[in-house]
């Protein structure tokens, strides 16, 4: 429905809601570096960490050992059985803990033939729900010392793996303080938690200006929300894209869990956020595409849920489906863009396209491997949500000029309405319809009935289109414009014929729209043509639009030549105006003198515009 606009004082407490928040979002990370260089010079002052190695040889599914040293490079993803043998670079005594970075492998550690840690497959028997995820383990030393054998048995459990994780393994084992491993390990992934954060602090921001938004009545709060989901969906990729948090949280499988559906809230809330710049069919579209994401992550947590394929090997697939998904999200927006000159789903092609670019390049990336995981995805994440924030940004300052535009153009026509309604009731129509039920009263006193029936509901019509300033039904419009014509038609059986064609009635419009231009019809192109003429009606809806057509065969004008009749003509500017205040909608007049007039109402598919 029609939403009144905001006042100067609502539009002065939004602008200081931003502030506040950029504000808060500084100062709250002022706070959070400077307690993060605490903790620094804290760590480093009471805990120590030691780099531990593994001294020896190593075979390749089953193959010759070979001398293990710093330069060796696995370099293949699909090896599934790695043994590497020797003894620690260092003693770690009994009670001190070994940390192991683990990201989705099946790892065993045997000291002198006993095995003290082994993590794998949830399952037996090659089911491929199989690892725990990315985490860093905890292994409390029975008592190692340089010269225990020492067995480390680890390979891949998935197709879609990286090469990188054998090096996380051998190359990231530390003994010593675990809160020094914590801040290591955040360390290591500064970059994605500082990230992750940055796109946490923007989540908030986000979903507070939507709840001001939706307060103050002001469109686009959904966009708001939309965004400030892709945002935290966003934040929980990045976080769960380091083993850090499992030294704080203890539960890889959860974070696993999260990383893949993470990835796919991301997809899902994009295609929400580009449906809202579309319209017609292509939103639509979108919106049946969100449905069918919908259904794959279901599907595929309900594989996880009962054991028959986890979340994370079933990614190179979602990966796939979003691909297909997101170029048709780019062909819908270009159409828009191209077809239909809409602006805003031509700022959101440039938001869109180098994130598309970006995970096209770091699918093929899951295949290759000539760049560390999620880079490139990231990198498209950080382009999309700063351009769109820019955008979001001017958004929010055309929002509050618009309003101010707005309260203006609602005190015109405020100031115009009594005009307009003296302007649909002519003293002269008035007298003549009158005359003519006095006339009826004589001869045909049923019809005199009737005809005062609907002469009474005429004049309730006009009476109330200077209370109601809330859209109405296009069928009560339609009621009021079928009161008009019956007195009309009465007055001039012969001369006024009536053609009404209703394809589509269920919308909504601001009130006497199209009775302002059939009397425009009837008054100034029929009654006054010497042969009389038709009147035809028809609505109907297209892909973009609502279009009701009032056509007539009268006198008709030159729309080049202004009219110097002596009247203000506030009727039809005033139609204009509210159509374009109220849902945005438009009028076109064409004119051609001894042929006739066509207008044409349009009106956007909107939903607050559909009739209830």
């Amino acid at each position: 429905m029609y939403k009144e606009p905001c006042s100067n004082k609502n539009a002065i407490l939004l602008r200081f809601t931003l502030i506040f928040l950029t504000a808060a979002v500084l100062i709250a990370a002022v706070i959070l570096f400077s307690v993060l260089f605490r903790f620094d010079q804290k760590m480093k002052t009471e805990g120590k960490l030691y780099p531990v190695e593994v001294l020896g040889e190593y075979s390749e599914e089953g193959g010759p050992w070979k001398t293990l040293t710093h330069q060796t490079d696995f370099e293949n993803k699909d090896l599934r059985d790695i043994t590497v043998r020797g003894h620690f670079s260092r003693d770690i005594p009994e009670g001190d803990k070994l940390f192991l970075n683990i990201d989705h492998m099946r790892v065993t550690l045997r000291i002198n033939g006993e095995e003290i840690y082994s993590t794998g497959p949830v399952r037996s028997g090659g089911n491929p729900t199989q690892a725990v995820g990315k985490q860093w383990v905890t292994i409390v030393s029975p008592g190692i010392t340089v010269s225990d054998k020492v067995e480390l048995n680890f390979g891949n459990l998935y197709w879609n793996a990286y090469m990188i994780q054998f090096d996380e393994l051998l190359r990231q084992m530390h003994t010593g303080d675990e809160r020094m491993m914590l801040f290591k390990a955040v360390s290591n992934d500064g970059w994605t938690m500082t990230i992750g954060t940055i796109f946490l602090f923007l989540t908030l921001f986000l979903l507070i200006v939507a709840l001001e938004c939706t307060i103050l009545r002001i469109d686009g709060a959904r966009r708001f929300l939309w965004l400030g989901l892709i945002t935290l969906f966003s934040s929980i990729w990045f976080y769960t894209l380091s083993p850090a948090p499992t030294l704080i949280l203890p539960f890889p499988v959860f974070l696993n869990v999260m990383y893949s559906c993470s990835m796919q809230g991301i997809a899902v809330f994009v295609v929400l956020f580009a449906a809202e710049h579309l319209t017609g069919w292509r939103k639509k579209s979108l919106l049946y595409c969100t449905g069918l994401l919908l259904l794959v992550t279901l599907a595929a947590m309900v594989n996880q849920i009962f054991m028959i394929q986890d979340l994370y090997s079933a990614i190179n697939y979602f990966s796939i489906l979003e691909l297909l998904v997101a170029l048709w999200v780019i062909y819908c927006l270009g159409y828009e863009t191209r077809r239909l000159h809409n602006r805003e789903s031509a700022q959101l092609l440039k938001a869109i396209l180098p994130l598309a670019v970006c995970a096209v390049v770091e699918l093929i990336n899951g295949y290759v491997q000539f760049l560390e995981a999620a880079i490139l995805l990231g990198l498209g994440l950080i382009s999309f949500s700063l351009i769109e924030e820019i955008y979001t940004i001017r958004r929010i300052k055309r929002s509050m000029n618009s309003e101010k535009r707005a309260l203006i153009l609602e005190n015109e026509l405020n100031q115009n309405r009594i005009s307009v309604m003296l302007s649909q009731v002519q003293p002269h129509f008035l007298f003549n319809a009158l005359q003519g039920i006095k006339q009826l009263c004589d001869t045909e006193p049923k019809q005199a009935s009737e005809a005062l029936e609907h002469f009474s509901f005429y004049l309730r019509g006009n009476l109330d289109s200077l209370i109601d300033k809330q859209l109405i039904s296009f069928e009560r419009e339609m009621f009021h414009v079928n009161n008009y014509l019956y007195l009309e038609k009465m007055r001039f059986p012969k001369k006024l014929n009536i053609e009404i064609e209703i394809l589509y009635q269920d919308f909504l419009l601001p009130p006497l729209t199209v009775q302002t231009i059939v009397e425009n019809a009837v008054r100034h192109g029929i009654i006054k043509k010497k042969a009389g003429g038709t009147v035809r009606i028809k609505s109907e809806q297209t892909d973009e639009n609502i279009i009701v057509t009032i056509r007539d065969d009268g006198l008709g004008f030159d729309p080049d030549i202004p009219k110097e009749d002596g009247r203000t003509h506030v009727g039809i500017e005033n139609v204009r105006n509210r159509l374009m205040l109220q849902c945005g909608g438009s009028l076109e007049i064409e004119s051609e003198v001894g042929v006739g007039t066509t207008v044409k109402i349009i009106l956007p598919q909107k939903e607050e515009l559909k009739g209830i």
